[in-house]
């Protein structure tokens, strides 16, 4: 394929993320499924998927478990990174909305920028500081319309977006030795499995205690498939042919499509400077990226 596919691909996975926000909330609205729930079918299936699809392409999937080193890794990345960041991000589209989700959750690479400064003694390039800048003002407007005296989303919104945006921090920065060893799907395969195997004791795949009629079950089927299995897949090949900046800044396209579908699809309504809020956010992963090119 060209790379002009994997540029395509590279952007298809970045709607996808996005569109996934959209149809879980269509979902929440039309039952009241739990976001727990939703959270072990997409972790759980998907890990599985993955897996299979791994050992299609003749790998060996148990070998990143013969190191103690790289299990604990792996065991860190799919509890505290997959399965906190996944958890968090879906209960905050079923308290919020989806661009409110996203929006929150892109306060992941300012958080990791502070967080190398402080425990790694890696300095902040002056444009990252000012991304890290942009990026919490921003995130202030969103949440509070310009008026600190009050939030403009409810408490629950902010906690779980906060912590979402945590949880992909942990996600970024646990899995990098497994990352130098071992195919990205395959170590995103098995965190997806363990963080759906775990939230299988809390929100049981087996018991949703809900009736799923034919349009839900699609809705359940495109935000599984599309929204997670083939978004990441094809986020992840886009690499191989595509400069990880090029592909950072596509993935602008998901905070992007979920602003604009939320407004369109959903009826959300955004304030003046909640949409300066989201600008600046959006500003900010643009100098993140056009940084990591420099």
């Amino acid at each position: 394929m060209s790379k002009k596919w994997y540029v395509g691909m590279a952007a298809g996975g970045a709607l996808f993320w996005g569109i996934n926000g959209i149809l879980s909330n269509i979902l929440f609205e039309r039952i009241n499924v739990s976001p727990d729930w939703l959270t072990t079918a997409r972790l759980f299936i998907s890990g599985i998927v993955l897996l299979i699809y791994s050992l299609l392409r003749r790998q060996n999937i148990f070998k990143i478990w013969r190191s103690p080193k790289n299990a604990g890794i792996l065991l860190s990345f799919s509890l505290i990174g997959i399965y906190f960041a996944q958890s968090n991000f879906v209960r905050t589209l079923y308290y919020g909305n989806a661009a409110v989700a996203t929006v929150l959750q892109y306060m992941a690479p300012a958080l990791i920028v502070i967080f190398l400064a402080i425990f790694r003694q890696t300095w902040p390039r002056r444009q990252e500081v000012i991304a890290v800048v942009l990026s919490l003002v921003g995130i202030v407007l969103l949440v509070t319309n310009g008026n600190l005296t009050r939030l403009e989303i409810n408490d629950k919104t902010l906690l779980f977006g906060i912590l979402s945006a945590i949880g992909l921090v942990a996600y970024t920065l646990i899995p990098g030795r497994l990352l130098q060893q071992h195919d990205a799907i395959l170590v995103v395969g098995w965190g997806m499995f363990i963080g759906g195997l775990a939230a299988n004791f809390y929100a049981p795949l087996y018991h949703p205690a809900y009736h799923f009629d034919a349009i839900d079950l699609t809705l359940l089927f495109f935000i599984v498939v599309f929204g997670s299995i083939v978004a990441f897949v094809w986020y992840i090949a886009s690499l191989r042919k595509v400069a990880p900046e090029t592909v950072g800044m596509l993935g602008m396209l998901e905070p992007l499509s979920a602003t604009v579908l939320s407004a369109l699809i959903l009826g959300v309504q955004f304030r003046a400077f909640q949409v300066v809020g989201i600008v600046l956010t959006l500003g900010a992963i643009v100098i993140m990226n056009v940084t990591k090119r420099q």
